[in-house]
C-alpha cells in the first residue's frame, strides 16, 4: 500500500517553525477533517470549541455537496475550511477523482503545516485523501485520530470485500494514533482491526438535545396538522433515508400486522429515497389513512416536533453503524423499537425498560416487539423509560470527555473538565 508509505515531504523545519511562533500565546489549532456538513455533527462540532476553548478546533471539508438535501446553517462558529468545490460526497473515492483527491490532500497538509496543527481527527479512510493524510501525519509525528461510526454488528463484508477489509484495516490502524468511536460496538470493531483498547476513545455523535426539550406541544401539535395527522391519535414513527438497507418495508408489514389489534395507532415515515413510491404502494389500501409518509424534512425543530407528536420509535436497519435519531427518539421521550445491529440500541434501547430489539431483517420478531411496545400496559412505562437510559448514556458517552481524553493522550494541554 504505497499510499501510506510515500507521499509528500514538507520541511517541518522551517514551515512548521513559522507556524509555531506565529501561534504563541494562542489556543493550539486541532484539525477535524470531514466530508461535508451535516446536521448530526455541527451540533457535537460546535459542543467541542464551546467546551474545550484550550484548543482551536477547525474543520476542514473535503467535498461541498452532500448526499441529501440538509438546511446549511451557518458554522462560522466550527472555523470552516473549504477544500472539495465542486465534489459531491456521493462520489467520494471514485476513481475519475483519484488526481483531484490526490492533489486536495496536499493542499490539506500544507494547511496543517501552515497552522501548526498539534492533532488531527479524520473521518474514514475510504479515499486517497484520507489516506494521504494519514500516512503523512504518521511520517512528520502528528497525532492523528480516525474518526468512525462503525460497529461490530454492522461488519457484514464477505468474500474478497472482507479479504481487503482485513489487509487495507488494519494498516491503515497501525499509522493512527487512536480511533474515536461512537460506543462498544464501534469499541469492539476497532480492536477486532488491531487497535489497542487504551488507543479507543468514546465520541459519539449526538443531537442537540436542548433543542428537543425546547419543543412544545403546541409545536408538535402544529407539525402534526402541517402533515395531516389526524388528531388525537396515537403514533409510530420512523425516520431514515428510504433504502434498501433501512428496511422500512419490514415496519410498514409490522405495522399493518398489529394494526386491528392497536387501532390507536398510525405510523409516520419520515424521509425520501428511491423506495418512495414502492414503499407507498406496499401499505394496503384499509391502512392508507393510517400510514402518512411526510418526505424529506431538512429541519430539525420540526422532526424533534413530531417526534413529539408520537409515541413509539422504530428503526429497523439491516445497516446502521450508528444512528443519531435514536438519540433524537430517546430525547423525545419515545418508547423504542430497533434492530440488533444498530449502533445507538446498544447503548440507548434497553429490553423491557424503554423498548426492545430485535434480530435485524427478522419480520416476525419486529412485529412481536412493535405489539408489545404499544401495548397500553407497557407504553407509558417504556416512555419514561428513555429518559432515564439516555441520562445514563449521556453521562457514560460524553464526547467532551471522550475529546479530551483524546487530546492528553496525543501530548496536547486540556485540563480536567
Amino acid at each position: 500500500m504505497w499510499f501510506l508509505e510515500g507521499g509528500l515531504t514538507v520541511n517541518m523545519s522551517t514551515t512548521g517553525q513559522s507556524g509555531a511562533a506565529a501561534g504563541e500565546g494562542r489556543a493550539a489549532t486541532v484539525a477535524m477533517i470531514f466530508n461535508v456538513q451535516t446536521p448530526y455533527r455541527l451540533h457535537l462540532q460546535r459542543r467541542l470549541v464551546r467546551e474545550i476553548p484550550e484548543v482551536r478546533f477547525s474543520t476542514l471539508f473535503t467535498h461541498d455537496q452532500a448526499d441529501q438535501a440538509w438546511e446549511r446553517e451557518d458554522a462560522a462558529d466550527i472555523n470552516p475550511v473549504h477544500f472539495g468545490a465542486g465534489h459531491p460526497v456521493a462520489e467520494l473515492g471514485h476513481r475519475a477523482w483519484l488526481t483531484r483527491d490526490w492533489a486536495k490532500a496536499a493542499r490539506i497538509i500544507a494547511w496543517l503545516v501552515e497552522h501548526d496543527a498539534k492533532a488531527v481527527f479524520i473521518g474514514g479512510y475510504n479515499d486517497i485523501t484520507r489516506l494521504r493524510i494519514i500516512a503523512w501525519c504518521h511520517r512528520a509525528g502528528v497525532p492523528c485520530f480516525m474518526v468512525t461510526d462503525s460497529n461490530s454488528r454492522g461488519d457484514l463484508a464477505t468474500g474478497v470485500k472482507a479479504v481487503v477489509k482485513r489487509l487495507v484495516i488494519p494498516r491503515v490502524i497501525d499509522k493512527l494514533t487512536g480511533v474515536m468511536v461512537c460506543g462498544r460496538l464501534g469499541a469492539e470493531y476497532a480492536v477486532k482491526y488491531g487497535a489497542a483498547p487504551e488507543q479507543v476513545f468514546t465520541c459519539p455523535y449526538e443531537p442537540d438535545y436542548g433543542l428537543i426539550a425546547r419543543v412544545t406541544q403546541a409545536q408538535a401539535g402544529a407539525a402534526a396538522a402541517k402533515h395531516g395527522l389526524a388528531a388525537g391519535r396515537k403514533r409510530i414513527v420512523t425516520c431514515c433515508r428510504l433504502i434498501d438497507v433501512k428496511r422500512v418495508d419490514l415496519v410498514i408489514d409490522a405495522f399493518q400486522a398489529v394494526a386491528s389489534e392497536r387501532p390507536e395507532f398510525d405510523l409516520v415515515v419520515i424521509g425520501n429515497g428511491p423506495l418512495l413510491e414502492a414503499l407507498r404502494a406496499r401499505v394496503r389500501a384499509d391502512l392508507l389513512e393510517r400510514v402518512v409518509f411526510t418526505g424529506f424534512i431538512g429541519d430539525q425543530t420540526e422532526i424533534s416536533a413530531l417526534y413529539r407528536a408520537a409515541h413509539v420509535f422504530v428503526l429497523a436497519s439491516n445497516y446502521e453503524p450508528w444512528g443519531v435519531v435514536v438519540n433524537e427518539a430517546a430525547a423525545a421521550g419515545l418508547a423504542m423499537v430497533c434492530s440488533d445491529v444498530v449502533g445507538a440500541a446498544a447503548e440507548l434501547v434497553r429490553d423491557g425498560i424503554n423498548g426492545r430489539t430485535f434480530p435485524s431483517g427478522n419480520l416476525e420478531a419486529l412485529t412481536a416487539a412493535v405489539r408489545e411496545t404499544a401495548d397500553a400496559k407497557n407504553l407509558e412505562r417504556y416512555r419514561a423509560g428513555s429518559a432515564t437510559v439516555l441520562a445514563e448514556w449521556r453521562r457514560e458517552g460524553d464526547p467532551v470527555a471522550g475529546m479530551r481524553a483524546a487530546l492528553r493522550y496525543a501530548g496536547v494541554a486540556v485540563s480536567q473538565p
